[in-house]
Formats: structure tokens, C-alpha cells, sequence
């Protein structure tokens, strides 16, 4: 019964080490949510403009596989953006939903005359919120497939 389910004992070792190798090609080729810009724009009498632009630099886009975006098995990607008790948010809402993010798989490495950059591997959000100069404001993006990252912005 052993040779059934498993290699006979000769050929286990062989076997399970090919295993690593493919884990680590898996890990290579998953979804990697991260910050590709911040940005704060002072638009006068303490009102400022936050950007973040978040953006999948992995492989595989972040709903892995067709069939778990078709049966909407994944939920998009989130930013949040959390305020000291100073600074009030005037536009935006504080957690926004972007939905999925592509990745690199089965895309030109470049834009070509044919071919332009649609980049549906990043998604952009802005708020805009009044507060003192110099506070700080806590910026994060998550996606359950492609991790978490965190920035933290000063108005200015």
C-alpha cells in the first residue's frame, strides 16, 4: 500500500526535493501590493492633498486566477488613511476600495507604438483634509493576496 501514495523509499528523497524549488517559484510569481508614490500637495489656509499610488509589482495579478474574479471569490485592494485628532478629512472617504490590480504576467515589459501602458497595475487615491502643518498622517493599502504596506506623510 506505501507505493500507492508515495515514491518507494529510493526515490523519496529525490522527490521532496524538488519541492522547495517549486515553493519558492510560487512565492516569486505571487501578488506584491506596493507604494509606488506619496504625494502632498498644500493648497492654501491649512488644506492639504494626499496621493497614493499603490501598484501590484508581482507576477500574477491579485486575484491570482480568472475563476476566482469571476466568482468573486477575492476582494480588492483597500486604502485607508488614518488621521490625527488635528487634521479632519474634507473630501475622500477614509477606507476606499480599488479593486483588483493586474500584474506583469503576459504584458510588454514596454510601451510599444501599438501598444500603450494602461497601467491597471496601479490604482490612485486621493483625499483631501485641513489640518496644521507638520502633522502626520498614517497612510496603509491591503490586499488578502498581496500584502500590506504603510506610509506615513507630514503636511507640509
Amino acid at each position: 500500500m506505501y507505493a500507492w501514495v508515495n515514491p518507494p523509499p529510493e526515490f523519496l528523497e529525490r522527490e521532496i526535493a524538488l519541492f522547495p524549488n517549486w515553493l519558492v517559484w510560487h512565492l516569486l510569481i505571487s501578488p506584491r501590493l506596493e507604494i509606488d508614490q506619496t504625494n502632498v500637495h498644500n493648497l492654501g489656509n491649512d488644506i492639504y492633498q494626499v496621493d497614493l499610488v499603490v501598484q501590484n509589482t508581482g507576477w500574477l495579478p491579485t486575484y491570482i486566477t480568472q475563476k476566482a474574479l469571476d466568482k468573486k471569490l477575492v476582494k480588492g485592494c483597500i486604502c485607508e488613511i488614518q488621521l490625527p485628532d488635528s487634521v479632519t478629512l474634507i473630501t475622500g472617504k477614509l477606507r476606499e476600495e480599488l479593486g483588483q490590480l493586474e500584474g506583469r504576467a503576459y504584458k510588454p515589459s514596454y510601451p510599444t507604438r501599438r501598444q500603450s501602458d494602461p497601467t491597471q497595475d496601479r490604482a490612485k487615491v486621493e483625499w483631501v483634509v485641513r489640518g496644521p502643518a507638520g502633522s502626520k498622517v498614517q497612510l496603509l493599502a491591503r490586499h488578502e493576496r498581496a500584502g500590506v504596506v504603510r506610509a506615513e506623510i507630514i503636511l507640509a
